[in-house]
């Protein structure tokens, strides 16, 4: 009698309990696709990325719109497999799952933990950048600042941790809020400049796309990809959404038509108020005077004092919608038994995560009273945060895009070819191209030593190199929680 493998046993005496599980810890909500779109877009921070990031592309290369175009389309071929998992794969977890059905259970645990790295990174620069974003405020209305930038972020922290403890659908119309002030306040900027046309009048040449043939052009697009973080966090709202299988597609791919677009307009408006001749040399001279420049000379000191209130909230906005995400992959792997199955409760009325919110918020205060007690330098840091979370996050693309590949050559689906295979496969060779950009150029993510630098390159793959182990020892020694990796018993 062939004898059966502790996995194997694990499985069969765990399936039957399996429904009563997910009914347990399966959290609620009834966002429709404006209310998932809004809350996503949120985290992408746009008027952030406008005000801080859009000058620092314009300084490799004239054609940054041309490139937001060009990667809009390649994040949503990305989006095509992506969605396509959300169909084939009904269950919550996001990147932990698909990963995991693609990749296996060790590597799906990596991706898991690559995951909670990269949005840690990502929230804990928002947090910090917040608390700067404040100081640089109250310098636009008095002469002499002396609150320290951590008090501020302390307070705009506080009440994010607050807000991540209700329902989904109070963030999402605290996010909707202010998103629509930033997205008009931004149109305003770009039609008032785009009528105008600048110092040079209007002019097309950042729309030819001969202008993407530069010896920056992989840099170039670096960037341009990193400012679409956000669009792939629709997944994880799976169980709070409204018919997930229509609603969590249709948002995702106008994330990233919204994103590819809006971002497009505001950098030719950028070019334009500069002039088109001289707006590389501007952006690379100062990167962080280009749109203040612009806003004084075509609507006066009070739109940048106007702006500063707009990128305070900008800043709210985007760490709450990462205090939410971080929370429910929390909450997918404490109903895995990954983590203590004590924080994976479902509050009973409003249906969130509300102990892995909680639990989320406290080791993000403990992060930032570090960073506060080292005495570094806030700019430093928060530079430091965005760049790791920014090349984790290329990272863990590339993982799920391989994963939607190998999957969906295991297992038959009606979607087509085209979706499954080739779509995934050029998403994959953009996004990798991508990632051995940034690889070898980490110092325009990161300032500083080549150890830092070392350092903030591994860290990525020292969490999926983590999570990978964990997964092994619990094969052997857990093998009920193992089978469960990626929320699911098969």
């Amino acid at each position: 009698m062939k004898q059966e493998l502790p996995v194997q046993r694990a499985a069969a005496d765990n399936s039957e309990d399996h429904e009563t599980r997910s009914s347990m810890y399966q959290l609620r909500g009834r966002m429709g696709t404006t209310g998932l779109l809004f809350t996503v877009l949120a985290f992408t921070a746009p008027l952030g990325v406008v005000f801080g990031f859009v000058s620092v592309n314009i300084s490799f290369g004239i054609g940054v719109p041309v490139a937001f175009v060009a990667v809009a389309v390649l994040m949503a071929l990305f989006a095509m497999g992506f969605t396509g998992m959300t169909k084939a794969i009904p269950r919550p977890g996001a990147f932990y799952t698909y990963i995991r059905e693609g990749l296996g259970r060790p590597l799906g645990l990596g991706g898991s933990f690559l995951a909670l790295a990269t949005y840690g990174f990502n929230v804990t620069s928002c947090i910090v950048v917040s608390g700067i974003a404040v100081n640089n405020l109250l310098g636009a209305f008095m002469d002499v600042v002396t609150t320290p930038w951590w008090l501020w972020s302390m307070v705009m922290f506080g009440i994010a941790w607050v807000l991540s403890y209700f329902n989904v659908e109070l963030s999402a119309k605290v996010l909707s809020v202010i998103l629509a002030v930033e997205v008009l306040s931004v149109a305003i900027f770009d039609a008032v400049i785009i009528a105008n046309g600048g110092p040079e009048g209007p002019s097309f040449e950042p729309w030819d796309p001969t202008n993407l043939f530069t010896p920056t052009i992989g840099v170039l697009l670096l960037f341009s990809i990193g400012v679409f973080n956000g669009f792939e966090a629709t997944a994880i709202y799976r169980d709070e959404v409204k018919e997930p299988a229509i609603t969590i597609p249709r948002a995702t791919f106008l994330a990233v038509a919204f994103l590819g677009i809006f971002y497009a307009i505001s950098a030719f408006a950028l070019i334009l108020s500069t002039g088109t001749s001289q707006a590389v040399a501007a952006a690379q001279t100062d990167p962080t005077a280009m749109m203040p420049d612009a806003l004084l000379r075509y609507f006066g000191a009070f739109a940048n004092q106007v702006i500063g209130i707009l990128l305070v909230t900008s800043f709210f906005a985007s760490g709450l919608s990462l205090q939410n995400i971080l929370s429910r992959y929390t909450h997918s792997l404490a109903v895995d038994g990954i983590f203590p199955q004590s924080i994976a409760a479902v509050h009973p009325k409003h249906g969130s995560p509300h102990r892995a919110a909680v639990s989320v918020g406290a080791v993000l205060l403990l992060v930032l009273l570090v960073l506060v007690l080292s005495g570094g330098d806030e700019n430093s840091l928060y530079a430091a945060a965005a760049g790791v979370a920014f090349y984790g996050m290329l990272l863990l693309l590339c993982l799920t895009a391989v994963a939607v590949i190998v999957y969906f050559r295991r297992n038959r689906s009606s979607m087509s070819f085209w979706r499954t295979l080739i779509a995934p496969i050029v998403a994959l060779v953009g996004i990798g191209f991508a990632l051995l950009t940034a690889s070898f150029n980490m110092e325009l993510l990161v300032a500083g030593d080549p150890l830092l630098l070392t350092v903030s390159l591994l860290i990525p793959y020292v969490s999926i190199a983590v999570g990978v182990f964990v997964a092994l020892a619990l094969r052997s020694r857990k093998p009920d929680t193992y089978i469960r990796i990626g929320r699911a018993l098969d």
